[in-house]
């Protein structure tokens, strides 16, 4: 069709032969939204394939992304409160095997490995986290590894739009129906095409009624999902946290400011060295 009409306008044609154009290309598009839209079914067919459509996105997003995030956050949960069991200085060693056996949480636990705090020597030895595990094991990392909850939780707002438009666009399409037969004169046909034209405004309401069903159902249940995946974050990050203690800034500073003042005594003086003496040889008597 676009190729159609930049064709004509290259010939130079008015703009009487442009839209008669418009109007040849539409005709055939125009016939089969008015026999669709014409058809009362049309609309329940309609309806039951947004519901469709909203069961099979619904179940493949919990299939296939978030039934397999919770299996695993819930597995490395459990493995990592084993950990806890373990001597401190192998539980840094432990974790790594268990975090890099998992591609969901590899990344993060690099990042996070990297600001792990070494303290101690020998069997005192242990590990300390310098920085909480929820700024690197959160629902944004889990977005980033392809659980993809920002166009779920868009996509209520679709199915009310879609519903919205199927109604107007059938709406439209019984005021063509009506109009048509108003303009036959026939007080039984106007009255035939009014009756037609609510019975096809009621059926056109009901891709409304299911797109509004499908946004609030879509709506709970993904925002049931989302507090599920971030409840297995938090008791990941919970166990990470009892395996490594967090260890404040302020305690490492007065640490350090401890130690540096033990070795400041500890350090060795040098001798005083004897006050000068006033020369009174020189003085007056």
């Amino acid at each position: 069709m676009l190729a159609v009409l930049v064709f004509r306008l290259s010939q130079g044609g008015d703009s009487a032969s442009f839209f008669l154009t418009i109007r040849e290309l539409a005709k055939p598009l125009a016939t089969v939204y008015l026999a669709l839209f014409g058809q009362p079914e049309f609309a329940l067919v309609l309806a039951a394939g947004m519901m469709l459509a909203c069961v099979a996105l619904l179940g493949g997003f919990w299939a296939g992304q978030v039934r397999r995030t919770l299996d695993t956050l819930k597995t490395i949960t459990g493995s990592a409160m084993l950990i806890m069991g373990e001597p401190n200085d192998r539980r840094v060693g432990s974790m790594k095997r268990l975090m890099e056996s998992s591609p969901l949480l590899i990344d993060e636990w690099r990042m996070f490995e990297s600001t792990l705090l070494d303290a101690g020597q020998g069997a005192q030895r242990r590990a300390y986290s310098t920085i909480r595990p929820q700024e690197y094991f959160s629902m944004e990392a889990m977005e980033s590894r392809g659980l993809d909850f920002r166009f779920y939780v868009a996509l209520p707002n679709y199915f009310v739009g879609v519903g919205l438009m199927f109604t107007f666009l059938g709406l439209v399409a019984g005021l063509y129906f009506a109009s048509k037969g108003l303009q036959m004169g026939d007080l039984a046909q106007a009255r035939q095409a009014l009756g037609q034209l609510l019975a096809a405004s009621t059926m056109k309401f009901v891709s409304s009624v299911v797109g509004i069903g499908a946004s609030l159902v879509t709506s709970m249940v993904v925002r049931h999902w989302q507090r599920k995946v971030q409840a297995a974050l938090d008791d990941l990050c919970r166990a990470i946290e009892l395996c490594f203690p967090l260890i404040s800034a302020h305690r490492l500073m007065g640490d350090w400011t401890q130690d540096g003042a033990a070795a400041a005594v500890s350090a060795p003086r040098p001798p005083l060295s004897p006050a000068p003496q006033p020369d009174i040889a020189g003085q007056a008597p």
